[in-house]
């Protein structure tokens, strides 16, 4: 965005006048002389300002870079023709044109001031921290009337403006005219979503196979205990090639039994619940004798 100058004055204007709005920028000088003051992070933004100015009314510009120990910062100022002093004291209610073109543009401006997103591989954020709560209301409206969901809080006694739904990023970055983002940001969400995906199917199919598995043992236990106690030499030859199958394939589930059985799904789970009714049975029938030997 910082690369993009509008071909219309009028949005040259609205985005300047959004990166003064945003960075907090300030009048300097007299009646006789106005100049605008922008402290700025960014050293691409620091050069469109210069850009916009000298674009709008051949501004003279005086540039500055400052590096302190945390970070660099960049200062502008932008001398003013006397016509375009009043559009740099506009309250946030007069300052947001009507023009729908201007009014992209101011919004883009304002980004560029005190805006930012995060990389989408951690979350989806998008957000503006405004000087004034009237005008995080102002930036508020304009996101709303391009029909994207917004929030507005407070962070450390500030206002903030913020984005949280992936559509709704995708389409104010376009709108401001942040192609090669808006790109980066789908590939981003697409690698995110299939990741998501895959790691959900990945859980769903570990728990089937735990499933599987456990059931698999507990039918194993209670057939083991069958062939312990004699019985099972008793059951109906049907009983006793399903315990033979499922003694010697524990890790199968009820489909893939069936399928190597020629049976069906339901006589496979019948047949296998019959001999853990059978096992359990005889459990609770030898717990209570045992109890009235005692007495």
């Amino acid at each position: 965005m910082a690369g993009l100058v509008p071909a219309r004055p009028c949005c040259q204007l609205s985005e300047l006048l959004g990166i003064y709005y945003g960075s907090r920028g300030r009048l300097l000088g007299s009646q006789r002389g106005r100049s605008a003051y922008f402290s700025l992070l960014r050293n691409a933004v620091a050069r469109k300002v210069v850009r916009l100015g000298r674009a709008v009314a051949r501004m003279e510009a005086k540039y500055q870079a400052v590096r302190t120990r945390k970070r660099m910062s960049f200062f502008i100022e932008l001398s003013l023709p006397n016509e375009l002093v009043p559009a740099f004291t506009k309250p946030p209610v007069h300052a947001v044109p009507e023009a729908a073109c201007d009014r992209k543009a101011l919004l883009r401006g304002l980004f560029l001031g005190c805006g930012s997103v995060n990389a989408p591989n951690t979350r989806y954020h998008l957000e503006f921290v405004p000087p004034t709560r009237s005008w995080a209301a102002a930036i508020a409206r304009l996101i709303e009337a391009s029909g994207v969901k917004v929030g507005v809080s407070e962070r450390s006694g500030q206002p903030v403006v913020y984005v949280k739904d992936g559509d709704g990023i995708v389409r104010l970055l376009s709108m401001m005219g942040a192609n090669r983002a808006v790109m980066e940001f789908e590939n981003v969400r697409v690698v995110r979503s299939v990741s998501g995906q895959v790691n959900r199917r990945l859980n769903f199919e570990t728990a089937n196979i735990g499933k599987t598995i456990g059931s698999g043992l507990r039918q194993a236990a209670a057939i083991a205990a069958l062939d312990a106690e004699g019985r099972l030499a008793t059951l109906s030859p049907a009983l006793r090639e399903m315990a033979r199958w499922r003694r010697e394939n524990p890790e199968l589930n009820l489909g893939e039994l069936a399928g190597r059985m020629n049976l069906s799904k339901s006589a496979v789970n019948h047949r296998l619940r019959r001999l853990q009714q059978l096992a359990g049975s005889n459990g609770s029938r030898s717990h209570s004798e045992d109890q009235r030997r005692s007495a």
